[in-house]
């Protein structure tokens, strides 16, 4: 079959062993792949990561099983054994792998996924469920981190996590403010019941209940800016993971002493529920709100301009607009 796949640093469409499925295990047909933005950096320069020695991407995979039904797949494959797996919380299993890093991923024709990884969708939603992985880390942000009742949030960053995380928040009854960086309105803006501020307003609005660090990268700039926003007992919450190396310069006695909550919030569980499957069903009751976060391509051998354009649609600024009666 044909896959892409990164050998000795360099990333090509090869031919590749058929796949084979063992006991639990199904084979999956990929009809759909999401290109996110963890990938990016990985496939535009690989040897600047310790990648497996073959490193097949892609973990946002919809696709059919035998007998044609439709599935999409939640990536993360936990051990069963550890102490963490018994209540749910494969985001700590000590032996998590994940399909499209640790195991063969979905930018390929056919990709083998245990059982238990496969969620039925109905056929118009194949193309908004790709979003099911990010969709899941932003109800896992929100929904696993003992925030209690909904009050007044803001969500740091207007990628697709924070504009997910913002629909969900509001969708269960958070006041929302979406706070971006740059100028301009862009085209493929989604419909968010949320306000929107500019990193320049942000600091002079009403500290917020919670705040959510939809940013997290290279720099320490969006926690700090969430440490500033966030009222004394308030909590913030981190979504993934800092690039290694960063450094928060914040003095942590500011933090600390004002009772700050700082939660991490990485990846998402089945804890309680599973915030795949609840991704899924918020996909499905919205899909035409959340079709303008994707931008369609071409087949297989099209990963190359696939890359090009998300690159782009990383530039591009989303704003959101305000539905609610009050205006804005």
């Amino acid at each position: 079959m044909r896959a892409w796949e990164v050998y000795d640093g360099v990333l090509a469409v090869r031919d590749v062993p058929d796949v084979a499925a063992r006991p639990g295990e199904s084979v999956v047909t990929v009809s759909q792949a999401g290109v996110c933005g963890s990938d990016l950096p990985k496939l535009r320069a690989p040897r600047s990561f310790d990648l497996p020695q073959r490193w097949r991407p892609g973990h946002e995979i919809v696709g059919t099983v035998a007998g044609g039904t439709l599935v999409a797949v939640d990536p993360l494959v936990p051990c069963g054994l550890c102490e963490a797996c018994p209540d749910g919380r494969t985001h700590l299993c000590a032996g998590l792998r994940r399909i499209g890093w640790d195991l063969p991923g979905g930018l390929a024709e056919q990709v083998v996924a245990p059982v238990g990884n496969l969620h039925s969708i109905a056929p118009e939603d194949a193309s908004v469920a790709v979003l099911a992985d990010p969709m899941a880390v932003a109800i896992h942000g929100l929904r696993c981190s003992g925030l209690g009742r909904p009050g007044r949030l803001a969500v740091v960053g207007a990628g697709t996590v924070g504009l997910l995380t913002a629909a969900y928040g509001a969708s269960i009854g958070w006041d929302v403010t979406v706070v971006y960086r740059g100028t301009g309105l862009n085209e493929r803006a989604a419909s968010v019941d949320a306000r929107l501020v500019s990193l320049g307003e942000a600091t002079t609005s009403t500290p917020y209940d919670v705040v959510v660090d939809a940013a997290s990268g290279s720099s320490p700039a969006p926690l700090a800016l969430a440490l500033e926003l966030v009222r004394d007992g308030g909590a913030v919450v981190v979504q993934n993971a800092y690039h290694p190396g960063v450094r928060l310069e914040t003095p942590l006695r500011d933090v600390f002493r004002r009772s700050v909550r700082l939660v991490g919030s990485f990846s998402f569980c089945r804890r309680g529920g599973n915030d795949f499957g609840l991704a899924l069903a918020a996909l499905a009751s919205s899909g035409a709100f959340f079709g303008p976060l994707l931008v369609g391509v071409g087949g297989l051998e099209a990963l190359e301009s696939t890359v090009d354009r998300a690159e782009e649609r990383r530039r591009l600024v989303v704003h959101l607009r305000r539905d609610r009666a009050t205006g804005g």
